[in-house]
């Protein structure tokens, strides 16, 4: 059965404390954003300025060009999984230093990036989990781009073992779909956030998958 996890994508930081404090009420656990404004076109909370809710499970994906600056932040900030990009800087050392301390680690991809270049970055004892990005960086309520499942599919393949999310665009329409094809997590922003009663929608779309 597949994982439903409400996102956090904001600069502001009175929004940050009421979607976490909602999300807590109906949820197990959150799954938030954080930008530096240079590998994303939007600048988001900087993490510094974050917290993590004690009774929710937290991952933080790291929309930033170089984590190692950020990286005394990421590890303060006391994630249960700390994302970070196949395309930023210093990936390995960063992932080194984080299972050094302990931290579960994970790989976001881009939509450009490939199967193989993830594997040609040679850091595959350094992550148990992939998020393949489907949306639009930095923002929330696009559309899922589906034709990204045969990647999801291939990493199944070559990663049994690896954790799947998804993130973009994920709603009651293709939750379904998106489960069938190998993705053992979804999170879910605009779907959730733009609901009259967030809770019931968070209800409807887990009893899909």
């Amino acid at each position: 059965m597949a994982v439903i996890t409400p996102t956090i994508t904001t600069n502001d930081p009175h929004e940050y404390r009421e979607q976490m404090e909602l999300i807590a009420s109906y949820a197990d656990g959150v799954h938030v954003d954080f930008s530096d404004g240079e590998f994303a076109p939007s600048k988001l909370l900087p993490l510094d300025q974050a917290w993590r809710h004690d009774d929710l499970i937290t991952h933080i994906h790291m929309m930033v060009d170089d984590p190692l600056s950020m990286l005394k932040d990421i590890e303060d900030f006391g994630a249960d999984l700390v994302i970070l990009h196949a395309e930023s800087q210093n990936l390995k050392q960063v992932l080194e230093a984080l299972v050094e301390n302990g931290t579960r680690t994970g790989i976001a991809m881009l939509p450009d990036t490939t199967v193989s270049e993830l594997q040609d970055l040679e850091v595959d004892d350094l992550f148990e989990h992939i998020l393949v990005f489907g949306g639009k960086l930095g923002s929330q309520g696009g559309e899922a781009d589906l034709s990204l499942l045969e990647r999801v599919e291939k990493l199944k393949e070559l990663y049994p073992d690896v954790e799947i999310s998804w993130d973009g665009g994920v709603n009651d329409k293709n939750a379904k779909k998106l489960v069938k094809a190998g993705v053992d997590i979804l999170n879910v922003g605009g779907f959730l956030h733009r609901s009259k009663d967030p809770e019931s929608a968070y209800v409807k779309l887990s009893k899909t998958v």
